[in-house]
């Protein structure tokens, strides 16, 4: 088995995004994942991909889908570090 890059939430750099992420901001996946997320107090790990390579989806003409499509980069990376800021609390963790 290849050696993955893992990160915790709070080492996650800024340009590695879920699949999940990248589609909110319309982007798509043209590589393989280059690392993981790992939520330990959950069991679940969740594939990275690489911002740069992404390309844009085509936009759906008549389709209708609950999830915004149009977040910018710096949308994202602020509910990063808010759902960052949550997760130290729910943890316990007072460390600032």
């Amino acid at each position: 088995m290849d050696e993955t890059l893992e990160y915790l939430p709070e080492e996650v750099p800024d340009h590695l995004f879920t699949q999940n992420k990248l589609n909110r901001m319309g982007l798509k996946p043209i590589a393989e994942s280059v690392a993981y997320v790992s939520y330990p107090e959950q069991k679940r790990k969740y594939k990275l991909f690489d911002i740069h390579k992404t390309q844009q989806r085509k936009k759906q003409k008549n389709g209708l889908s609950l999830v915004q499509k149009d977040a910018t980069i710096e949308q994202i990376l602020d509910e990063r570090r808010h759902e960052l800021e949550v997760r130290r609390m729910q943890l316990g963790d007072s460390n600032e």
